[in-house]
C-alpha cells in the first residue's frame, strides 16, 4: 500500500529493490511542515505499510545562500514543533 500522489510529485531516485530496514527516511527539505506536506504523508504511509518508524532528516548548511543565525534559530524553532 503506498500513498497516492501525482506522477510528478514521486521521483524515483534508486532504481534498484528496497531493503528492509529499520526504518523509513524523509528528508525534510522544502516542506517544513506537517499539514499539506505531500512527501511527509507518503513517508509516513509507506511506513505504516511496512510497521517501521519514519525517521525525518533535515540537513543544516552553513552555504545556504542568504541564511544567517537569526534565519536558522527561526527554522530550528519551527522543526523543532513539527
Amino acid at each position: 500500500m503506498t500513498a497516492q500522489l501525482p506522477a510528478e510529485r514521486v521521483a524515483v531516485l534508486h532504481d534498484g529493490s528496497l531493503r528492509n530496514g529499520a526504518f523509513v527516511v524523509y528528508w525534510m527539505q522544502a516542506s517544513q511542515r506537517v499539514q499539506d506536506n505531500a512527501a511527509l504523508a507518503y513517508a509516513v504511509t509507506e511506513a505504516n505499510a511496512r510497521r517501521k518508524p519514519v525517521l525525518v532528516c533535515f540537513v543544516l548548511t552553513e552555504s545556504y545562500p542568504g541564511a544567517n543565525l537569526r534565519h536558522y534559530q527561526f527554522m530550528l524553532e519551527g522543526i523543532a514543533e513539527i
